[in-house]
């Protein structure tokens, strides 16, 4: 807007110009009033006119506002509103229905008049930016007290030329029409929003990130300060690994972690590009910047007295405010708030990293329905609105204040004890948040609930059987079937089978969970009262007891692939295919170890590294893993599994022994039957769980039948996967011999080894097998970018309060990390660090493995390592479980501890006290 003044003094005609112009500046939203202008350009923009008033160094910017967004969307049909998008939010069809809208945005003309303007102001700064224009969102809902933008809204670098810019601006439009940014607004309450643009000349920086004051919750003491070399975009969106320091009012650094920074992201010749990082082990911010960025924390806290999240780039010396918003209580999982405490150590180890669309849909149906079902089983009355599994990030998480309010009505279920089994923290804060919860209904049902759970535990047993005996046919069934002859609608008929076995199976194995579950806690108090022990004492005694199961079936893989080892070892033609990298089924000559190799694919193929995300090929598909194992293990004098069984077998029997000159003969009996009870119910639970397996291979048998078919049914989505297959994203393509090798064997957590199919729900792929869609392309590049982006980024904490903390720094235990006893047994080695199972064959028999989580996939590794570290799990994990059997030392619950270990560190690792300390 022109000042009034001026205004007044031009010809009627030119003030008719100069009010239907578009773009505003800097200068002008620094004069202007700030909430009339927060409704016209939105929070962000009116934010950094405040920034250029108070005197912030401050790009130069110009505003697309919110009223072009609107004559934009007028041209095109209803559906693209956003307050009708907002509407169904809530509904299946949301996806669906934004991709469409997405599409008719991008294509969308500019209202009169903003073209030649956006034309026009690349001609006049072309010299001044040489480096292109950064194209941002200002949402009108954006940066204000309840709802914030970040993460969700598009933002285009490094933009050049007028055609270009237009289509920035369209893209930052359009990135309005998400499922994800749909669905988080309309959970905060937005009806409706509108989408100012944010222009600005790239700054060529050498250095920048983002800065949180000492105010918010993240940096209790101190700002908090993430950095990265080059452009800031890579740590905004959490997509690399920045230095991480602590600084205080002074600007003196508290505390700093620097990270190895190989690569960084620039704007060069051709657009934004990586380059190499000359000197990675450097800082990336210099002390003339630490004591810069301090300044504007101290001018921004005295200016508003509150938190605030501040995104920087620092061009030589100088340290310029790209963005500013206050740090509020934003972006709460759907259905928690800022007192909710979510936690994945649970579900984290089952499934964890991120699950596609088509995972989220039946695992996440199938845990919601299992949890209620088990809590109506104890007598527990769950809300119809209760949200008891969470996405953050596109991870699973678990709501622990609505899992415990519910738990909380059962009077002998203590939220510490359910927390500390489950490996997760915060159980204090839900006891105090469960502490007013009414038990009186639980008490009315008690007798009708007691007799019910006294019939399904004397017969589960038979329960198990009958559900094996059908699960089997089911499973013959099954793989004698050709699916291909299948009609569409039967193929789609064959998903709900296989989803009502899923949910069957789910039944039966919860009920042995909490039979196992339930054993251990009552063995857990008898040892207390007759032993004599507490708290950690009685649960490593508990686990102590209960080891040398012998046929657990989770510990099978492990075993067997050892078994295979030992045979090669004596298999000379065998054991030189297999030391080879790339070796196959096919190169290996015919004898007792191929033999056995193909019986261990008949019996544990279904089996793989997260084998609960659906889209995962399993070993049958892909034995790689399984060979890689095998090549580990041959590397060195891979421990006999056989020994090991037995001295667990043997331990367990002699700490018993122990036990037992301390009691009398009735504690004796006790004891003795409680250690039995326990024991067989911790077999039946993992026997269930290796039929979930089975029945999500199933799935995923039919889901890939139903792959082919769409791609034939959808041109588009043939096209795509064709690209993705041969290394073509987002228009870059890979050298010729580079494609090649992606294409044969693209890494299994890229998005070339990930289906079609996979980025759509079951109901959507049995609604377009039935109805013959063909507009399903849109849907599926939105969701696949979704998951890159997801993918990208770290792992949220195990557990928080709230909304994840937007930065985390490594553990700050010193030499010393804690977490909790495992697997009995004190071992010193070096510590191997691995983030991503394929990268199984750089363990050196003897090491310590050091993973996030594990699950049966992982098992096989526990024969050859010296000891296993977890940062997920509990007592009753797989990892705990299968590493007592192995007689493998193991400590699982320690936090953060692959940040804060290195592959080649010294560590001791004690499974009695769980306690990790580097030498």
């Amino acid at each position: 807007m022109l000042p009034r003044m001026a205004e007044a003094a031009l010809p009627k005609a030119a003030r008719r110009a100069a009010e239907s112009r578009w773009l505003l500046s800097l200068d002008e939203l620094a004069r202007d009033d700030k909430q009339r202008e927060r409704k016209n350009v939105g929070g962000k923009a009116a934010r950094l006119g405040w920034l250029k008033k108070h005197g912030f160094l401050v790009p130069r910017t110009w505003v697309v506002p919110q009223k072009a967004f609107v004559a934009a969307i007028r041209q095109l049909s209803p559906a693209c509103e956003p307050r009708s998008l907002l509407r169904a939010a809530s509904g299946r069809a949301v996806y669906a229905r934004a991709a469409d809208a997405r599409q008719e945005i991008l294509k969308a003309p500019l209202p009169d008049g903003l073209e030649e303007e956006l034309a026009a102001l690349w001609r006049a700064n072309e010299a001044d930016a040489p480096w292109g224009f950064a194209v941002r969102s200002s949402a009108t809902c954006e940066d204000g007290a309840l709802v914030s933008m970040a993460g969700l809204a598009e933002t285009v670098l490094g933009v050049r030329g007028a055609d270009a810019l237009a289509n920035a601006v369209r893209a930052v439009w359009a990135s309005i029409a998400s499922g994800r940014a749909l669905g988080y607004l309309a959970s905060h309450g937005v009806r409706d929003v509108g989408m100012g643009v944010v222009i600005q000349p790239m700054v060529r920086a050498t250095a920048a990130g983002v800065m949180f004051t000492r105010k918010s919750r993240a940096a209790a003491d101190g700002r908090i300060v993430n950095a990265g070399v080059g452009l800031g975009s890579p740590v905004v969106d959490g997509v690399t690994t920045p230095d991480m320091l602590r600084v205080g009012a002074d600007g003196a650094i508290l505390e700093q972690t620097i990270a190895r920074k190989t690569r960084a992201t620039v704007i060069g010749a051709s657009g934004v590009e990586e380059t190499a990082v000359e000197r990675p082990d450097e800082p990336a911010l210099s002390a003339a910047h630490v004591a810069a960025l301090a300044a504007i924390a101290d001018k921004l806290e005295k200016l508003e007295d509150v938190p605030w999240d501040v995104e920087f780039a620092c061009e030589g010396e100088r340290v310029w405010v790209v963005q500013a918003r206050h740090v509020t209580g934003l972006g709460f999982p759907e259905g928690g708030d800022a007192n909710t405490v979510w936690s994945s150590v649970n579900v984290g180890e089952a499934l964890p990293g991120v699950a596609t669309p088509f995972t989220w849909s039946v695992a996440g149906a199938y845990s919601d329905t299992g949890f209620r079902k088990a809590f109506g089983t104890l007598g527990c009355t769950v809300p119809k609105s209760a949200v008891l599994v969470g996405n953050v990030h596109g991870r699973f998480y678990l709501n622990l204040s609505e899992f415990m309010r519910i738990a909380a009505q059962v009077p002998w279920l203590d939220p510490r004890t359910l927390v500390d089994l489950g490996g997760g923290s915060g159980g204090d804060e839900l006891a105090t948040q469960v502490s007013e919860v009414s038990r009186r209904g639980f008490y009315a049902r008690l007798p009708m609930t007691t007799t019910r759970l006294l019939k399904e535990q004397l017969r589960l047993d038979d329960h198990v059987a009958r559900y094996e005996d059908e699960a089997e046919r089911a499973l013959r069934d099954h793989n004698t079937l050709d699916l291909a002859i299948l009609p569409d609608e039967g193929l789609g008929r064959k998903f709900r089978d296989v989803q009502a076995l899923l949910e069957r199976t789910g039944d039966v194995m919860l009920t042995c969970a909490s039979s196992a579950l339930g054993s251990h806690i009552l063995l857990k108090g008898v040892l207390a009262r007759v032993a004599k022990t507490h708290g950690a004492d009685a649960e490593r005694l508990a686990h102590d007891l209960t080891s040398g199961i012998r046929d657990l079936e989770s510990a099978r893989p492990a075993i067997g692939v050892m078994r295979i080892v030992h045979l090669a070892r004596r298999d000379t033609g065998a054991r030189l295919v297999l030391e080879q990298e790339g070796a196959s089924m096919d190169a290996l000559p015919e004898g007792p170890t191929k033999r056995a190799l193909a019986s261990f694919l008949e019996l544990y193929g279904d089996r793989a590294v997260r084998e609960a995300e659906i889209s995962t090929p399993r070993w049958k598909e892909d034995p790689r893993p399984v060979f890689a194992m095998i090549r580990v293990a041959l590397r060195g004098d891979a421990r006999d599994v056989e020994p090991q069984l037995a001295r667990a077998k043997s331990a367990a029997d002699a700490e018993m022994q122990r036990l037992f000159r301390r009691l009398n003969f009735a504690e004796q009996t006790a004891v003795r039957h409680l250690v039995a009870r326990a024991q067989k119910a911790a077999r039946l639970r993992e026997r269930m769980r290796t039929w979930v397996t089975r029945v999500l291979g199933m799935i995923r048998d039919v889901a890939l039948d139903a792959d082919r078919r769409l791609l034939r049914l959808v041109p588009d989505l043939a096209h795509d996967w064709a690209a993705l297959r041969a290394g073509s994203v987002a228009g870059q393509r890979a050298s010729a011999p580079e494609a090649a090798r992606r294409a044969a064997a693209p890494e299994p957590t890229s998005l070339a080894s990930i289906h079609t199919v996979f980025f759509l729900t079951v109901d959507e792929v049995v609604q377009a097998l039935r109805a013959a869609r063909t507009d399903l392309a849109p849907l599926v590049r939105a969701r696949r970018a979704e998951l890159a982006r997801d993918q990208a980024r770290p792992d949220p904490p195990r557990t928080f309060i709230g909304a994840p903390p937007p930065v985390q720094l490594p553990p700050s235990g010193g030499a010393v990390l804690r977490g909790t006893a495992a697997s009995s047994g004190v071992v010193e080695g070096n510590a191997r660090v691995l983030l991503s199972a394929s990268r199984m064959s750089e363990l050196l028999p003897g090491e310590i493995l050091v993973v996030h989580t594990t699950d049966v996939g992982w098992t096989p590794l526990f024969c050859i390592a010296a000891g296993v570290v977890t940062e997920l799990g509990g007592p009753l994990s797989h990892a705990a479980v299968v590493a007592r059997e192995l007689a493998v030392p193991s400590v699982v619950n320690v936090d953060g501890v692959t940040r804060a270990l290195k592959t080649g560190d010294r560590i001791r690792l004690d499974g009695d006290a769980g306690v990790i300390e580097r030498l």
